[in-house]
């Protein structure tokens, strides 16, 4: 008799052990399941930045090679250098469509513009465009909404939030 209950006694210690085990393992995996949840939520903002700063950096590239083509124009009519003044939010018009018709040197330096300044509008969030002329001098200015938050500043370079971001050159002409 004394072995039986020896035996059932063993029996209880076990199913008492066995239950606080399982109590003790399911309390594990919840703590770990937590863990990867947060771990899972971090790996998603870096992939919000990543792509964030990749957009940014393709918003960048866009308005150096804007900056670049209106060089290149500037330079290829560099006789009306003053018709290429351009105002900050200024949108510019042609007359004439001077890739179907003859144009001159100042309709075609219009017409430059307004093309210049709608790729720019269609590219870039909020994309606008300024040149400067002075003597034979200009500055060319591309600004554009990076974050998209409703900046309007003309400060290049940027200073404060307010400010779009923007891309500079300067160059001589003649």
């Amino acid at each position: 008799m004394t072995i039986i209950n020896a035996q059932n006694l063993s029996k209880q210690r076990v199913y008492y052990i066995s239950k606080t085990i399982s109590g003790f393992t399911l309390l594990e995996v919840l703590i770990t399941m937590s863990i990867l949840a947060f771990g899972m939520l971090g790996v998603a903002k870096l992939q919000l930045n990543s792509l964030r700063d990749t957009q940014n950096a393709q918003f960048q590239t866009k308005a150096n090679l804007f900056v670049q083509q209106m060089a290149t124009h500037i330079t290829a009519n560099n006789s009306v250098l003053n018709s290429y003044q351009l105002n900050f939010k200024q949108q510019p018009n042609a007359s004439i469509d001077c890739q179907v018709s003859s144009c001159s040197p100042s309709e075609i330096a219009q017409y430059d513009l307004m093309q210049w300044h709608q790729s720019i509008s269609k590219s870039l969030p909020s994309g606008s465009a300024q040149i400067s002329v002075n003597n034979n001098d200009a500055t060319i200015i591309v600004h554009w909404d990076e974050n998209r938050d409703g900046s309007i500043g003309s400060n290049c370079p940027k200073e404060s939030t307010a400010d779009l971001e923007c891309i500079k050159i300067k160059r001589s002409f003649r």
